[in-house]
């Protein structure tokens, strides 16, 4: 239907005022209109019956239009709080539904479409829990696995980062989303060259430049480590076919590149062995047939019944009969009678023991008297071997010790050292001449004796420790070493070096011990006052020799120290580790002679600011510095940095070859910690380091924290 030419402006004069004051204003305006037509019709026509007639219309019409009106904008006005509650979230406020007219059915249609807005908000309230509770165990898992995992977008920011991409990357004291660029977070270098790797060649940028990537040439430096990495890289793309995000996953195979290398050296090694025990082998032939033709022995297999089967080897020995002329003969027709049934006798021996049977005998030659030993091997169900050797000259030196013997013992006596012999009793079996002169007395005085039986002034103690070393010495047949203090008869004390030692009778067993004592009087008195002057060396060498400060053995020894003590009271411990910013190139273009002295100036500086007693300032080694800080928490060790800062900032070194300053400055690691018993200095150098690390990685010129 046409809208008359008049309706657009009279719709926007109307649509400031609400619905219920245009239809009141309608409805005032037509029974205006009305009165004002039945006045005029009355006028003219003089009958005041219809004008009464009409006015009573005209106020029926009135009430009927107002309960008309109220009808329309009831509904209207419920329908209206009930979508102010659904804007609030509640849809719990139904539009009642009075009557099946036109209003009716718009009520119907409101509660209809609330109903189900509801249970798609309740719907989409559970997913977004849903997806909330997904987040967190995607997030726990990847923070699970031991690879690192990385996702960018796709301007090369930072958007998630793994608990150990975190590690690697040097971001733990960071969150898991740190919003930096890839330049900032990914610090990697060539495994081949050490250099920087260039970012627009990382396996990530070629993902965000949509391309999958690989390597396995480059390597992490969290804290003072170099990390292989294997990388992999993947490209996520949006509906438009952009990339969107871009998701790395790379890995520690530093015992990847361990296991190759070990595994290429252990078969280059295992070739080498090869060669060799081949050449080992055919070297162990030549020689067993060198050394079986070097063997003095006669060596000869004969049978169970005394049929010489072979003569393996003639050796030094004379035979009675050519090899040649003993093999396949018994033994009755070789040896004399007497030799061959004492060989017969030891051969069955042999076999029937299973037992290498040892005898010796002599015989008479045309040259003399020959002295003979003999072994009796066997080597088989009934078969033995001989081995035969000349004794003659062992029995002849044999002889001659048992003339020796008078002369030893005059020398023995003649020793100026104490030699005493001991039974298992503790009784004195002999003693030479220095022994006796000991306590005044002889030789002879002593023999059947214990110490405290010619030397009253040896304490029970004395005794009892002595007795103790003996009895261990038979008992291990080991020999014992030390140095004792002894007195004598005369209640004298000297201190002796001495060495006990088992005394073995001929067959082996030990029946005693033989104890050699030597006077080391005068070497203990050097010894003593050569520890006192070592005493006071000590002292020197625990100052740098350059600065005159603590040197690193002065710092171990104190971190020790004071580490343990902090655990007893459990209090902070802090250290500061801070080196100087570009030293090298400062060498390199001022001179060594210049470096040492900046060395000695940063020292002198750094007293400066370390001032309480307890704290250590020493030189941990080249340029770099350490400050040992007991009972300080944080904050304090912030306070000595910033002070080690000022002090060496103050000093205004000239510094032409710094990337950050025109003056000598420095780098500064702060770690603090109130140690436990299942920790270690170590692991606070080790937090210093990374600290001292991250300062230089982030400009230099500045301290960082890191708290254990």
């Amino acid at each position: 239907m046409p809208k008359p030419p008049f309706y657009e402006p009279l719709s926007g004069l109307l649509r400031p005022f609400s619905l219920r004051t245009v239809l009141a204003a309608v409805f005032v305006l037509q029974i205006a209109s009305a009165a004002g037509l039945l006045g005029l019709l009355t006028f003219y026509l003089g009958s005041w019956q219809i004008g009464l007639l009409s006015l009573g219309a005209i106020a029926t019409s009135a009430v009927i239009g107002l309960a008309v009106v109220n009808r329309i904008l009831q509904p209207i006005a419920q329908l209206q709080r009930a979508l102010q509650a659904a804007a609030r979230g509640d849809w719990r406020t139904p539009v009642p539904v009075d009557n099946p007219d036109e209003l009716g059915q718009l009520a119907l249609a409101f509660n209809r479409m609330a109903a189900r807005l509801h249970d798609s908000f309740t719907e989409l309230e559970h997913l977004n829990h849903e997806m909330q509770h997904s987040e967190r165990r995607w997030r726990h898992f990847l923070d699970g696995i031991p690879l690192g995992i990385a996702v960018y977008d796709r301007s090369g920011q930072m958007v998630f980062a793994s608990e150990q991409a975190r590690i690697l990357l040097c971001l733990e004291d960071m969150p898991s989303v740190p919003s930096l660029s890839l330049e900032e977070t990914f610090i990697a270098y060539r495994t081949s060259t050490g250099d920087r790797y260039p970012t627009e060649t990382l396996p990530i940028a070629q993902a965000l430049r949509g391309a999958a990537g690989w390597a396995d040439d480059l390597e992490l430096r969290p804290g003072n480590r170099s990390i292989p990495i294997e990388i992999v890289t993947t490209p996520i793309f949006d509906q438009a076919g952009q990339v969107e995000y871009a998701i790395a996953a790379f890995q520690d195979i530093t015992t990847r590149k361990q296991a190759q290398t070990v595994l290429a050296n252990y078969s280059q090694t295992l070739e080498h062995q090869v060669a060799d025990r081949t050449a080992a082998l055919r070297q162990a032939e030549a020689t067993q047939r060198i050394i079986l033709a070097a063997i003095p022995d006669l060596l000869v297999r004969f049978s169970g019944e005394g049929v010489c089967l072979d003569v393996m080897n003639a050796g030094a020995v004379e035979p009675i009969a050519a090899p040649k002329d003993q093999i396949g003969k018994a033994i009755g027709e070789v040896l004399p009678p007497q030799m061959a049934a004492e060989r017969m006798h030891y051969i069955r021996l042999a076999l029937q023991t299973g037992q290498t049977q040892v005898y010796e005998y002599k015989f008479q030659l045309p040259t003399g008297v020959r002295y003979e030993e003999a072994r009796i091997v066997p080597s088989g169900s009934n078969q033995v071997l001989a081995i035969v050797r000349d004794i003659t000259e062992r029995k002849r030196a044999e002889a001659e010790i048992a003339s020796q013997r008078q002369f030893l013992q005059n020398v023995i006596d003649s020793i100026p050292s104490i030699i005493v012999v001991k039974d298992r009793d503790d009784r004195v079996k002999m003693a030479n001449r220095a022994s006796a002169t000991l306590h005044g007395i002889t030789p002879q005085d002593m023999v059947g004796k214990r110490d405290h039986e010619f030397n009253a002034n040896i304490s029970a103690f004395e005794v009892a420790r002595q007795r103790h070393i003996h009895q261990q010495v038979i008992a291990t047949r080991t020999p014992y070493q030390g140095e004792q203090e002894i007195i004598d008869r005369a209640g004298v004390r000297r201190w002796y070096q001495v060495v006990i030692s088992p005394f073995r009778a001929a067959n082996g067993v030990v029946n005693g011990v033989i104890t050699n004592c030597i006077d080391i009087t005068d070497r203990k008195s050097m010894e003593t006052a050569l520890t006192d002057a070592n005493k006071t060396l000590e002292q020197l060498a625990t100052l740098d020799g350059l600065t005159h400060i603590s040197n690193r053995r002065r710092f171990d020894d104190y971190l020790e120290q004071e580490w343990q003590r902090m655990v007893r009271e459990q209090q902070p411990l802090s250290l500061i580790m801070f080196d100087v910013d570009y030293f090298k190139p400062y060498n390199d273009s001022l001179g060594h002679q210049q470096g040492d002295e900046a060395l000695i100036a940063i020292a002198a500086a750094a007293t400066q600011a370390v001032k309480r007693a307890a704290d250590l300032l020493a030189r941990y080694g080249g340029e770099e510095f350490a400050v040992v800080l007991p009972n300080t928490r944080r904050t304090g060790a912030e306070i000595v940095a910033q002070a080690i800062k000022d002090e060496i900032a103050a000093l205004a070194l000239p510094h032409p070859e710094s990337s950050v300053s025109d003056y000598l400055t420095v780098s500064i690691g702060i770690a603090s910690v109130v140690p436990t018993a299942d920790q270690s200095p170590d692991d606070l150098i080790a937090a210093a380091d990374s600290a001292l690390y991250q300062a230089k990685r982030r400009g230099r010129d500045r301290y960082w924290i890191r708290l254990i």
